[in-house]
C-alpha cells in the first residue's frame, strides 16, 4: 500500500521501482526545495484539484506542528486527564503552583527525552589513506625532481670554467642534452626551428626550446640555490664576472623557484617581527637597570657611600636612551604599510600602544636624582650616628673594665686596659671610610700585598663604573671595605706595639 494518497495506480505501477527525494509536488513531481515554495506552487499550478489541495494543507499543517511543537500531545493527554487526577495533584500542591494543570514544559521535555530511542550510528568512510595515496607520489616526484636540479646546479656551478668553449663542454659532460635533430617544433610555444629562430638547451634538464620560451636563472640566485648543500669556490666568483644568468626551461625554473620559496618562507621573517623582536629585547635588557636604579636612589638616600651620584646619572642616561629607542622602533612599526581595518593594523596599533604604556609605567616614573646637598646631609647625619654608637660602645667597655679592675684588685689580677687600642675613634671611622694608600709610603708598606690588592680593586671599580656594571661595583667596594678595615687593624696593632716597646725598654 502507498503511503501518498496522491498516487493513482497507474502512477504507482510506472514509478514502483524508484525512489525520490525532497520537497516534492505530489502531482507533478518537481522537487521545489521548501515547503513555502512547494506549497505556493500548488496553488497557482494545481488550484483546480480542490480535495487534493485541502488535503494538501491538512497534511503539511499537521507536520508543521508536529515539528514546531512535538509535546503538544503530552499537553493534551495531560489537559484531558480525569477529575480524580486533578483533584489529587491539587492536593499534593495545596498552594497552586507548578503542577495545578499538568507538568512543566521541561519535566515533560525530560520525560521525553528519556523514553526517546537512540539513534544509531551511521556508516563512515575515510578517504585519507586515497588522498595520502595520491599525494605523496606527487610530493615525492617534485621533491625528487627538485633535488636532482639541485645537485645539477651544483655540479654546473662548481667547477664550471670562464672560457665559453670549455664551459659548453662542462655543461654538455654535467647534463645530456636532447639532439636537436629530431626536434623540428619548440614543445612550448609549438613553432618550427629556423635560422632565425635557433635551438637553445636548458642547462639543468637537458631539454630543447626557443629563445622566446627560454628563461634565464640570475646568478645571485643559482648561488643562493647551490649554497644550500655546498660552499662558494674560485670557479664560482670568476663565473660571476664573465656570466650574469643561466638558461633554463619553464618547468625547471618553476621547480627552483618553488623551492626558493619554500625556503625563504621558514627563514626569512617579517619586518614587524623583527622590529619587535628587537622592542622585547630592549624590554629584557633594561629591566635590571630599572631594579639597580631605584637600588642606587635608595642607598644615596640612606647615605651610604658604595654609590655616587655620577652612577646614579648615567645609568639614567642609559634608560633613557632605551627608551628612545623603544619609541622609535614603536613608530616605525606603524609606518608599516598594511590593508586598513585588517588585523595587522590592529596588531600594529597594540604594539604601539603596549610600548608607550611601558615607557611611562616603568621608565618615565623613575624617582628623580636626589639633590648633592641632601647626599651629603644623609652621609653626615650617618657618620654621627655611627661615632655615636661607637662612643656608646667605648663607654659602655670603659665601665665593664672599671668593674673588672675592681674585681682584679681585690682578687689580685691586672687587667689590661682600653689605652692597649682596642677600641676606634671617630678620626678612625673617617679614614677607614675614604681610605686611600697615601700611608704606604714606606718600603714596607708598598711591599704589603693587601695594599696592592687594594690598589688592583680600585682599578677593576673604575672599569666597572664605566662599564655602567653596577652590580659588580657594589661587590667590588664591598670587598674593598674588608680589606681596608683588615688593614687598618694591621696599623693599628703595629702603632701600640711601638708605642709598648719603650716602656717596656
Amino acid at each position: 500500500m502507498s503511503g501518498n494518497p496522491f498516487d493513482s495506480d497507474e502512477d504507482q505501477s510506472s514509478t514502483s521501482g524508484e525512489i525520490l527525494e525532497g520537497f516534492l509536488c505530489p502531482i507533478c513531481r518537481a522537487d521545489l526545495k521548501s515547503i513555502d515554495v512547494l506549497t505556493d506552487h500548488f496553488a497557482r499550478q494545481h488550484a483546480e484539484e480542490e480535495a487534493a489541495l485541502k488535503s494538501f494543507k491538512d497534511i503539511f499543517t499537521k507536520a508543521k506542528k508536529k515539528i514546531l511543537n512535538p509535546f503538544e500531545d503530552e499537553k493534551g493527554t495531560s489537559a484531558s486527564s480525569p477529575a480524580g487526577s486533578s483533584s489529587s495533584v491539587a492536593a499534593k500542591n495545596p498552594s497552586g503552583n507548578g503542577d495545578r494543570n499538568g507538568p512543566s514544559n521541561a519535566r515533560s521535555r525530560l520525560n521525553v527525552f528519556n523514553h526517546m530511542s537512540r539513534q544509531q550510528a551511521g556508516a563512515e568512510c575515510s578517504h585519507f589513506d586515497y588522498f595520502q595515496s595520491i599525494r605523496n607520489p606527487r610530493l615525492e616526484r617534485y621533491a625528487s625532481e627538485t633535488n636532482k636540479l639541485i645537485i645539477r646546479l651544483h655540479r654546473l656551478l662548481k667547477d664550471l670554467p670562464a672560457d665559453s668553449v670549455q664551459r659548453r663542454q662542462h655543461e654538455q659532460q654535467t647534463v645530456a642534452w636532447l639532439d636537436g635533430s629530431s626536434v623540428k617544433l619548440c614543445p612550448s610555444c609549438a613553432k618550427s626551428f629556423h635560422i632565425a629562430r635557433r635551438q637553445h638547451h636548458c642547462r639543468l634538464c637537458g631539454g630543447i626550446m626557443c629563445n622566446d620560451c627560454s628563461k634565464f636563472l640570475p646568478l645571485e640566485d643559482a648561488m643562493q640555490l647551490a649554497s644550500l648543500s655546498t660552499t662558494r669556490s674560485e670557479p664560482l666568483q670568476q663565473l660571476h664576472q664573465h656570466e650574469n644568468a643561466i638558461r633554463l626551461c619553464e618547468h625547471c625554473l618553476w621547480l627552483l623557484d618553488t623551492r626558493r620559496d619554500m625556503h625563504e618562507s621558514r627563514t626569512c621573517r617579517p619586518l614587524l617581527v623583527q622590529v619587535y623582536e628587537q622592542i622585547r629585547q630592549l624590554q629584557k635588557e633594561v629591566t635590571p637597570d630599572l631594579d639597580m636604579y631605584l637600588k642606587i636612589i635608595n642607598s644615596l638616600n640612606e647615605g651610604d657611600t658604595i654609590f655616587t651620584l655620577a652612577d646614579a646619572g648615567a645609568l639614567r642616561g642609559k634608560i633613557g636612551q632605551v627608551a628612545e629607542a623603544m619609541d622609535m622602533r614603536s613608530k616605525r612599526i606603524l609606518a608599516i604599510f598594511c590593508e586598513p581595518g585588517s588585523r595587522e593594523e590592529a596588531l600594529k596599533k597594540a604594539i604601539r600602544l603596549g610600548c608607550i604604556q611601558a615607557i611611562k609605567e616603568r621608565m618615565l616614573s623613575l624617582p628623580p636624582l636626589p639633590e648633592e646637598s641632601h647626599i651629603r646631609q644623609m652621609q653626615e647625619r650617618r657618620r654621627m650616628e655611627t661615632e655615636q654608637r661607637i662612643l656608646t660602645e667605648q663607654r659602655m667597655a670603659m665601665e665593664a673594665y672599671e668593674r673588672n679592675n675592681m674585681a682584679a684588685n681585690q682578687s689580685g689580677v691586672g687587667v689590661p686596659g682600653p689605652e692597649s687600642g682596642s677600641f676606634a675613634q671617630g678620626s678612625d671611622l673617617q679614614s677607614l671610610t675614604n681610605w686611600s694608600a697615601p700611608q704606604a709610603a714606606s718600603k714596607s708598606s708598598l711591599d704589603d700585598p693587601l695594599i696592592e690588592q687594594i690598589n688592583i680593586i680600585k682599578g677593576y671599580i673604575k672599569q666597572a663604573r664605566q662599564d655602567m656594571n653596577f652590580e659588580v661595583v657594589e661587590t667590588l667596594e664591598l670587598n674593598l671595605r674588608e680589606l681596608q678595615r683588615e688593614v687598618y687593624e694591621r696599623q693599628r696593632q703595629s702603632q701600640g706595639s711601638t708605642a709598648a716597646s719603650p716602656t717596656e725598654a
